[in-house]
């Protein structure tokens, strides 16, 4: 039986996990050079990479690929697709809640400046 994704889901999973981030958390080897993160591309092995914030996309310029948050646990990690999408959602979930107590903590900060 396969396993159905929304397109609700895949698009979350792909736009709101910063790819920045997805990059580190999979332990890609980055670095920043001339004011840009680069990371090793997954498939040709070149820092001749670059990631778009605005867009959510990482580019390898050797090899002329995009990818998004899916293709690179595809890719880096060898998943199956209904595998890569589980394993993006408990980052997506984390991401979550870490963005929630961020927010909680900025919303008590503000109250406690405030009172001062």
């Amino acid at each position: 039986m396969h396993q159905k994704f929304t397109q609700k889901e895949l698009y979350e999973l792909r736009n709101f996990i910063p790819v920045n981030d997805l990059i580190r958390e999979l332990k890609i080897p980055f670095k920043f050079s001339e004011g840009y993160f680069r990371f090793l591309c997954p498939v040709c092995q070149e820092f001749q990479t670059a990631t778009k914030t605005e867009t959510n996309l990482a580019r390898c310029f050797r090899c002329e690929r995009n990818f998004n948050t899916i293709d690179l646990v595809l890719i880096c990690q060898h998943f199956t697709f209904v595998d890569a999408i589980k394993f993006l959602k408990g980052i997506y979930s984390k991401h979550q809640q870490r963005s929630y107590r961020k927010t909680e903590l900025n919303g008590l900060l503000k109250h406690m400046t405030k009172a001062f």
